[in-house]
């Protein structure tokens, strides 16, 4: 048999870890790559911001304009620039295509007729303020500019028609009389006038630090992420390359333990006999053995306990109670051979042959009644053991390739295995044979006979106990 044994238990670690660094610095850049987009979305909001104040700023001069422009010269023209200002502002015209963040009225101002608008979208400025995600205190400045602007727009309508005659009378409807040109020029170069657009400066001033503050704010912080996310990267790659250089020193010292590891392999599942005659190349490996002592214990009820306690908690305590099982199988000199769902199977005098495999079996055998009592007392728990042992020759021998595993064979395993599950709970049942062998040191009790298919009836015992003072351990 050809022992495959898995690669170097270090070097799996060491490919895994490293993958786990490469995954790291994959996923920094990609963290990199995040942040990045955020700082250019960061910066295009602050330009964008600062282009709505601006249109904000722009237009307020620019229907200053217009007005003066206006009721200095009475060119109707430049009534019908005042009223397409408000009309983009207010969303009921589209924005031209070079409109936002471009001189635009300078160029319109000297041509003799309104411009055409090539503009196709309708947004007024509030609008567009709304969909530019400003906080609160931001967009209330900047609401309030356009207040103070739309108010002060409306005084500049009332220039304009002072120009041409048209007044509002106490009723609030407009009446004709004489134009007052000297009235309107007094209405939009005056300190009044003045005073309107400073009101008007002072939110949308406020409005600009805030968000210069707010933007500023979040630049650091997205470069402190940055920074900090290349710092981490730095440090990953110092720390990869470390544990590669230790990690390779490691796997080249580990090749010179490869017989020590094997065997520290091998112990954890074959018994130590059977491990060094593997490590030689032995195959295949099968014993007869003439006399050697067979358990078999189960959990009774073990399925409706797990259906009360769930699958979770009961694989839990079934594990430590096992664990404990192997423990006292070391003490007394048996062999564990398997565990198949709640049944434990453990045998004396394999593979290597001893004359008092049935005491050292039987003391195993009284020894986890008694530390299932115990468990039970820790746990709060009710489990009852049931078992069966006999003694008898057995076959055994190491199965499989990969998975090997160290198993016994032979109709004393079947008269074992009959032994325990026809025996009683919290009871410890064998054949006449075994209570002959043990009757010397130990109580039994008869019980009755026992059909074993393929073999036929036979005379059952309880083992009660040791009898006399506790016999050294052999």
């Amino acid at each position: 048999m050809k022992l495959h044994l898995k690669k170097d238990r270090f070097l799996t670690y060491f490919f895994v870890f490293l993958g786990i660094l490469i995954l790291s610095l994959f996923s920094c850049l990609i963290v990199l790559q995040h942040l990045s987009k955020l700082q250019i979305k960061s910066a295009n909001d602050r330009y964008e911001s600062f282009l709505l104040a601006q249109e904000l700023r722009e237009g307020s001069d620019n229907l200053t304009k217009m007005v003066r422009l206006y009721v200095m010269t009475g060119d109707p023209k430049y009534r019908k620039y005042f009223e397409q200002i408000l009309a983009i502002r207010n969303g009921e015209e589209a924005r031209p295509a070079n409109y936002f963040g471009r001189i635009y009225w300078d160029l319109i101002i000297p041509e003799d007729t309104p411009s055409e608008n090539p503009g196709n979208e309708k947004k007024s400025l509030k609008q567009l303020m709304l969909e530019q995600g400003f906080t609160l205190e931001e967009f209330a400045l900047l609401d309030k500019a356009e207040e103070k602007s739309n108010a002060l727009a409306k005084i500049e309508t009332k220039a304009m028609d002072a120009v041409e005659g048209k007044y509002v009378d106490e009723e609030g409807k407009i009446v004709s009389g004489s134009p007052n040109r000297e009235l309107a020029q007094k209405m939009v170069f005056g300190k009044a006038y003045l005073e309107y657009k400073k009101d008007i400066m002072i939110p949308l001033d406020e409005f600009l630090q805030k968000v210069e503050k707010r933007t500023e704010k979040r630049n650091k912080e997205l470069n402190h992420k940055v920074l900090l996310v290349i710092s981490i990267a730095i440090l990953l790659a110092l720390f990869s390359t470390i544990v590669m250089i230790i990690s390779i020193y490691r796997a080249l010292s580990s090749l010179a333990k490869t017989t020590s590891d094997t065997e520290l392999l091998l112990l954890n599942v074959l018994p130590s006999p059977i491990a060094d005659r593997l490590k030689h190349g032995e195959e295949p490996i099968a014993d007869e053995i003439p006399q050697a002592s067979v358990l078999f214990a189960d959990i009774v009820g073990f399925t409706n306990t797990t259906l009360k306690y769930g699958a979770s908690k009961m694989v839990m305590l079934l594990n430590q109670l096992f664990d404990a099982f192997d423990l006292l199988s070391d003490q007394y000199g048996v062999e564990k051979v398997k565990t198949i769902g709640d049944n434990y199977m453990a045998v004396s005098g394999v593979p290597e042959q001893v004359p008092d495999h049935a005491i050292r079996m039987a003391n195993f055998a009284l020894a986890i009644l008694e530390k299932v009592k115990e468990f039970n007392d820790t746990h709060k728990l009710n489990f009852e053991l049931r078992i069966g042992m006999t003694y008898g020759s057995v076959i055994a021998g190491v199965i499989g390739h990969k998975k090997f595993i160290y198993d016994v064979w032979g109709d004393v395993v079947n008269i074992a295995s009959r032994m325990e599950s026809t025996g009683e709970s919290g009871k410890i049942q064998i054949t006449d044979k075994m209570a002959m062998m043990l009757s010397e040191k130990f109580e039994v009790q008869e019980r009755k006979e026992v059909d074993v298919s393929g073999i036929g009836k036979i005379k059952t015992f309880f083992l009660i106990g040791k009898k006399g003072p506790p016999s050294a351990k052999v």
